[in-house]
């Protein structure tokens, strides 16, 4: 598994329009979420393509926005139907935590998971997120310390 970044809106419009560029897609990527994650970029966030161990794109993940003044920054992630329940997000969000700890003015990262979506709060616990509440739509909040996450090291 690695991550690749989708770094302006002209490769992303061509994944989204289905060139790959010489990649392939994982069974069910595009999913639902691809484009509203892909989106990130139009609000000054971080978009990585999950490639999964055959090096197909099966997912995405980042940050919704920049970090805020004091060095909160919320995640989103999102895996094709077909490359769920393998590990995969765990792997994808982990990674997606290291590269945010790497960044000095990144202090807490924040996620959220539908109460419904037990695969994915529970990567967010196991990871070591820690809830924070549950909002009125129906979404579990989670935040990381990352100075607790660097002292790990």
């Amino acid at each position: 598994m690695r991550l690749e970044p989708v770094t302006d809106p002209a490769t992303r419009a061509e994944l989204l329009g289905g060139e790959l560029a010489g990649r392939q897609a994982a069974p069910g990527w595009p999913h639902e979420d691809t484009e509203p994650g892909m989106s990130f970029l139009d609000f000054g966030g971080a978009v990585f393509l999950i490639l999964d161990d055959d090096d197909r794109i099966a997912g995405e993940c980042g940050t919704k926005t920049a970090p805020d003044p004091v060095g909160i920054v919320e995640i989103g992630y999102g895996l094709a139907p077909g490359s769920r329940g393998r590990s995969l997000g765990g792997r994808a969000v982990t990674a997606l935590v290291d590269r945010l700890a790497e960044r000095p003015e990144v202090a807490v990262v924040e996620a959220e998971a539908h109460v419904g979506n037990e695969p994915s709060w529970r990567i967010l616990e196991r990871i070591g997120f820690v809830p924070t509440g549950v909002e009125a739509h129906g979404y579990r909040r989670y935040g990381l310390d990352l100075a607790h996450w660097r002292s790990r090291a």
